[in-house]
């Protein structure tokens, strides 16, 4: 930084004279003046720059942050205010809209049968998965969170389903669960009909939705446990507190928002159920296991019914987000974060 000599207040005076007004002010307005007394002036480019440079780094994040939106909008978005928007109208067998109808298609989709049992098997299904789910991986990594080799491979198998591809894996039961030559009835020495009971087979997606969930719910409830300092452990365990109680009054209180989380991703995944019914039952037997999401894709891409499974789409949409709401309610009351 250029700090300009002092000059006398005479010969200030006489170049303030013959100095353009407008650069009067501009100079003023560039200096500052210190403790001292000095007077330093900034060059109004460097200012100029510094200041362009200043609100650059505060848009910065903003920036950033535009792809993700517009990602976001194209494919999130802007799809589902158009699928929204096509459950009020009547469509083309190329999508076109042809004439308003309002809720119609509402009217006509919840007085359907086979809307109704999908409706009924989907929210069967969540309130089977749930629970189950969660006391799995819950009781896997309260298996892990130890000390042994006997953790370790623990762990290992509890990670292996995340590096299976989804279909795969639903072949792979399809194959265990064959009735015939399936090595489950094997191993169980019974003759269980899983694809040919409606029990069997929602017992069946059950099962599969477990596999398909349980390495990312494992990840991360382990964590959550070994986040726990062991300095509590310790004290707590010094105060005489036995395994059970050390789990509920301790560890269960403190990963109370993983749990939370894991709760909601897993009812997200019960609602949006598809792939394992298409792949294993296809909504069978006797729609048995037919879900909403199914029932969608065969109403929108299989029959062409574009109106209708726009509306189904809309349905679990209001459903999934009315129960979240709910969860987030009970959140504000019941979770504490440390």
């Amino acid at each position: 930084m250029y700090q300009y000599p002092r000059a006398s207040p005479g010969k200030r005076r006489r170049c303030l004279l013959f100095r353009p007004k407008w650069l009067t002010y501009l100079t003023l307005l560039s200096r500052h003046s210190l403790g001292n007394g000095t007077m330093v002036m900034f060059p109004l480019l460097s200012l100029r720059w510094g200041m362009n440079k200043y609100n650059l780094s505060k848009g910065r994040p903003y920036i950033l942050l535009v792809p993700a939106i517009a990602l976001a909008f194209l494919f999130a978005y802007r799809p589902f205010f158009r699928t929204v928007v096509n459950s009020l109208f009547n469509l083309s067998l190329i999508g076109k809209r042809l004439s308003f109808v309002g809720l119609g298609t509402y009217g006509r989709l919840f007085s359907s049968a086979s809307f109704q049992d999908s409706l009924s098997n989907t929210l069967r299904f969540t309130l089977y998965f749930v629970p189950t789910n969660l006391i799995i991986c819950l009781g896997a990594a309260m298996l892990a969170n130890r000390k042994g080799k006997i953790a370790s491979l623990n762990q290992i198998f509890m990670f292996l389903p995340m590096a299976v591809a989804m279909s795969s894996s639903m072949m792979l039961f399809k194959m265990m669960f064959n009735p015939s030559i399936g090595i489950m009835n094997t191993l169980i020495g019974s003759d269980i009909q899983w694809f040919n009971d409606p029990k069997a087979a929602m017992v069946l997606l059950v099962i599969a939705g477990v596999f398909l969930d349980i390495g990312f719910h494992f990840l991360l409830l382990i964590s959550a446990l070994r986040n726990i300092p062991t300095s509590l452990i310790e004290v707590a365990r010094i105060e005489g507190a036995n395994p059970w109680q050390l789990f509920t009054t301790l560890q269960l209180p403190l990963i109370a928002p993983t749990l939370l989380f894991v709760v909601v991703t897993s009812i997200k995944d019960a609602m949006l159920i598809s792939a394992p019914v298409l792949l294993l039952t296809e909504g069978g037997p006797f729609r048995s296991t037919q879900t909403l999401v199914y029932q969608m894709y065969l109403e929108g891409f299989k029959s062409g019914n574009y109106a209708l499974g726009s509306a189904i789409a809309t349905v679990v949409f209001l459903l999934t987000f009315g129960i979240m709401l709910l969860l987030l309610r009970f959140e504000q009351k019941r979770v504490y974060y440390q």
